[in-house]
């Protein structure tokens, strides 16, 4: 048998319920030379079970004899992978038939690029439809500073790259501090497509069961970024690292106006040293607009948070009216439109023959 092009790596503990369609959605992808790596790592359920039942020569199924934990699973399955490319896939979401192929092609195209994610359709426990997350690729690499916008199961990767960036080296967050860690050292892509269905579990890891620990997770990989840019003496305070984070209840409740004003100017000064450093990704006219619509966000969501006179005050002292204008301007457009869509062009009675 030939070595395959892909390894579809998936880690399975307890995820009976929704593990035959996780697996039916990757054995039945367009793009079928790959092997399909499944590590349990120590289930009580019937997973063991659910993966045995099928036939398939393309299955190669490893047991932990003890629970390890997500991190140690995913290394391990790293080792044992055959191939170069890596896919990720959760035991409880669901790859869209095209996944494969379309990062396959990708990567093929991009030698360079380690990292390569894809938008994410959530979903609930029952496939309900929640929200697309999607985001503009190019914005990827500098707000990978701030928060994690790549879903884990969307993920495909290179293996040396991984290993040179020492794998998954967190229990928590571990995801998050992989793609960073590839991104300050490797070209990273998206494509602008959904390509999974990311459901929404109540066994979840990071959102449910080990919510507190993948937030502290979190915080700490955010602050490790910023000082990685920043210099490893420097400080920031919580409320303001909260802030950036896009968590403006900490800075909001501090009612201090000189710590609300220093979640912009530390945010600038941020920015300057991303630019300054040498990085495939550090394109400047991407990182300059993820900055602006980054502090855009900020603004119009501490201007909702605070009392009206602070308000007034933040958008003076940041210097914010091109942004104020510009977002008036959007505004302006984008009601126009409806006016149109609603009653129809106005302009066309100008012309008689025209009018219906």
């Amino acid at each position: 048998m030939s070595t395959p092009k892909v390894t579809v790596l998936m880690p399975v503990y307890n995820a009976g319920p929704f593990l035959r369609e996780a697996m039916e959605s990757i054995l039945r992808q367009t793009f079928a030379d790959f092997e399909f790596l499944i590590i349990d790592d120590g289930s009580t359920d019937d997973s063991v079970a659910i993966v045995e039942s099928y036939n398939d020569a393309r299955i190669r199924l490893f047991k932990n004899e003890k629970n390890l934990g997500i991190s140690a699973t995913l290394n391990k399955g790293i080792a044992l992978s055959s191939t170069e490319l890596i896919a990720r896939m959760d035991a409880d979401d669901i790859s869209y038939p095209t996944r494969l192929q379309k990062q396959y092609d990708y990567m093929l195209r991009h030698p360079a690029c380690a990292l390569l994610s894809t938008w994410a359709r959530v979903v609930t426990e029952d496939k309900k439809f929640v929200r697309l997350e999607r985001y503009r690729s190019n914005f990827y690499y500098y707000n990978l500073t701030f928060e994690c916008w790549m879903y884990h199961p969307t993920i495909m990767f290179r293996k040396k790259a991984a290993e040179r960036v020492d794998m998954y080296s967190m229990p928590y967050s571990e995801d998050y501090d992989l793609f960073w860690k590839l991104s300050t050292r490797f070209e990273i892509g998206n494509l602008a497509e959904p390509l999974l269905d990311y459901r929404l579990s109540s066994s979840s890891l990071n959102a449910v069961t080990k919510k507190k620990e993948y937030d502290l997770a979190n915080e700490q990989n955010v602050l490790r970024n910023i000082r990685y840019y920043m210099g490893d003496d420097f400080t920031i305070s919580m409320p303001v690292l909260e802030c950036l984070r896009h968590n403006f209840g900490p800075v909001v409740e501090t009612g201090d106006m000189a710590e609300i004003l220093a979640c912009f100017s530390v945010l600038d000064a941020i920015t300057e040293r991303i630019l300054r450093t040498e990085n495939p990704n550090g394109d400047p006219r991407s990182i300059r607009a993820a900055h602006y619509f980054k502090k855009r966000f900020m603004l119009m969501e501490l201007g909702k948070a605070l009392p009206k006179a602070q308000s007034v005050g933040l958008l003076l002292r940041t210097n914010a009216w091109p942004i104020l204008c510009a977002l008036a301007l959007h505004s302006l457009r984008w009601r126009i439109k409806e006016a149109i869509r609603i009653v129809g062009n106005p302009l066309r009675v100008l012309n008689p023959q025209r009018v219906v």
